[in-house]
């Protein structure tokens, strides 16, 4: 057996037994409670095993550092803690048995890719004070259905939500200036959607291929639309868009790839006009 340099690990091998293990590793760990006083949590904190099932960070663990649970694929419950400040990128990346995930409120940071690939992860409860969803945080999660976006949020990310195609709803907060590319690329289930005023630009297949999205609402005047933020969106047939701003929407949509799809653009508080 190699010697574990940190940390004491509780480990059940076998069903309804548990043994307390300081600072040995068992290969065939299934359950790892880390002790408190702990202050973060890295790769070498973990064996190198596909067994691993639950594991338990103490309110003591500050950080979780990137890479650190990545591709545990037997991973199925993580109990986190209040005190909890930051997950590195890819930290739990491939865990592929994950179902759901509760975020500490005091976790204000999460890293690039850090749920990546966890494509049996259903529910996801954010914490209030994130300010940014970076690259690829949630990229290829098909199962995720629901996930409450925080007030705070200022940022989404290139391919953020990329192939979240079970997502059917989405509530973008009034703070958020930023959606990047393919943020929402292929998210076949989401039916509509509101941009809020902040955002000026969309970019590069924000919301491309998303099958059946079938109304977009813009809070505010956006100064820029990629000619493939909506690319694929066949079923796209209304545009809400504040009173007052047929003609600028009009040269937006002249210059994207929409003009064959002819959607009907919608003042808000007026009838319904038609594209020319």
């Amino acid at each position: 057996m190699k010697r574990w340099k940190k940390g004491v690990i509780i480990a059940s091998a076998v069903v309804g037994i548990a043994a307390i293990i300081g600072g040995i590793a068992i290969r065939h760990v299934t359950y790892l409670r880390y002790p408190e006083g702990k202050d973060h949590i890295d790769y070498r904190d973990v064996p190198d095993n596909i067994l691993l099932r639950e594991v338990y960070i103490p309110s003591s663990a500050e950080y979780i550092a990137r890479f650190t649970f990545y591709f545990c694929e037997s991973l199925r419950r993580v109990e986190l803690n209040e005190g909890l400040h930051a997950i590195g990128a890819r930290a739990f990346s491939g865990c592929r048995k994950l179902r759901e995930i509760n975020l500490p409120t005091t976790v204000n940071f999460i890293g690039a890719g850090a749920f990546h690939f966890c494509d049996n992860l259903q529910t996801v409860q954010m914490p209030p004070v994130l300010d940014s969803i970076r690259d690829h945080t949630f990229s290829y999660c098909f199962r995720l259905r629901e996930i409450n976006i925080p007030d705070s949020l200022v940022y989404i990310g290139i391919s953020a939500f990329d192939m979240c195609n079970s997502l059917t709803h989405v509530e973008l907060p009034a703070t958020l200036n930023y959606i990047g590319e393919s943020a929402f690329f292929d998210c076949q289930a989401l039916d509509s959607i509101t941009i809020p005023k902040r955002v000026r630009t969309l970019h590069h297949m924000s919301f491309g291929n998303c099958l059946n999205l079938q109304c977009v609402t813009f809070l505010g005047r956006l100064d820029t639309l990629n000619r493939t933020a909506f690319h694929h969106c066949d079923q796209l047939r209304e545009i809400r868009i504040p009173r007052g701003t047929s003609h600028h929407y009009r040269r937006l949509l002249d210059r994207s790839q929409l003009p064959e799809l002819k959607p009907l653009l919608v003042e808000t508080g007026k009838s319904k006009v038609k594209r020319k």
